[in-house]
């Protein structure tokens, strides 16, 4: 078994903690997540530290449910989510840094486990594949949450 680091940044121009409000909000990940299908949270109460959320996603052309464990939650600043269930060990971290009133630097830290004979392929094209899935969620986050802004004029998303 070995694990793969994945870490990828975009700077989105938008405020932490609008950003964070987005991409906390399970409602949204179908929107800005190239592989996710439906999400659910299996906990009853707010979004928060020790929620447990079901996934179904779609990776490299195959279904498959994954069941997550939210274990960092820091408003406006950071989130984590572990697999505690599901085709390989994973841990994805989502980390923003205001550099300036309006932008913001996301970053995305992602370790995963691969074992042998998982989807059936190597680690290589399961890794570029993991990277460009990243990428284009960063890319689809900030696309989705700049035209919002564009279109209703200010920062402030319908609030």
């Amino acid at each position: 078994m070995n694990a793969m680091k994945i870490e990828r940044s975009l700077v989105i121009n938008l405020s932490a903690e609008k950003i964070f409000d987005y991409m906390t909000d399970i409602d949204n990940w179908v929107e800005w997540s190239t592989a996710v299908i439906a999400i659910r949270k299996t906990t009853s109460g707010a979004i928060c530290a020790g929620a447990i959320l079901r996934c179904t996603s779609r990776f490299l052309g195959r279904w498959q449910e994954t069941t997550f464990e939210l274990v960092e939650f820091e408003p406006g600043y950071l989130f984590t989510i572990k697999s505690i269930s599901g085709l390989a060990p994973s841990i994805f971290s989502y980390r923003l840094e205001q550099t300036e009133p309006d932008k913001t630097n996301v970053f995305v830290e992602a370790l995963i486990e691969h074992m042998e004979g998982n989807l059936g392929l190597d680690e290589v094209v399961i890794e570029g594949a993991i990277c460009r899935q990243i990428e284009n969620e960063l890319h689809t986050i900030r696309d989705i949450l700049e035209a919002r802004i564009s279109l209703t004029g200010s920062s402030t998303l319908g609030e």
